[in-house]
């Protein structure tokens, strides 16, 4: 499957903004979006893991800057800061560690999902180059 980098910006710019906009939801609204799933999934912690996932798995295919392993770790950490810092200005909303850890596991396996897709993109088309 090859994302182009062009789509592969555009998805990511889009899931940063829907993180932003879920960060900043009131919890009313959270609650009140997560109660027909009932209480045997901890669905904001799936949340926060997929959306990190999926947003660092996009990353070094959309290519902003040449992408290094240790990229997603940091930056993952970076934006679940920013993130949870972000919940003291929603309404009935508060930042916890449960939350940064859930963002930054999203962030490692998405930054490794990613880095493992960008480097089969490299060698598809190194070998497509090569003619073999």
């Amino acid at each position: 499957m090859h994302i182009s980098r062009s789509v592969a910006r555009l998805f990511t710019v889009a899931l940063l903004l829907l993180l932003f906009l879920g960060t900043l939801m009131p919890g009313a609204w959270k609650d009140a979006a997560t109660r027909p799933f009932g209480n045997g999934i901890d669905l904001p912690a799936l949340a926060h893991v997929a959306l990190f996932a999926a947003i660092f798995s996009l990353i070094p295919l959309a290519c902003f800057w040449q992408v290094k392993f240790w990229h997603a770790p940091a930056l993952g950490l970076a934006l679940a800061l920013l993130t949870e810092g972000l919940q003291f200005f929603a309404i009935d909303r508060h930042p916890n560690l449960a939350g940064i850890v859930q963002d930054v596991s999203g962030a490692l396996i998405g930054g490794a999902i990613g880095w493992r897709l960008a480097l089969a993109g490299r060698t598809a088309r190194a070998t497509v180059h090569s003619g073999h």
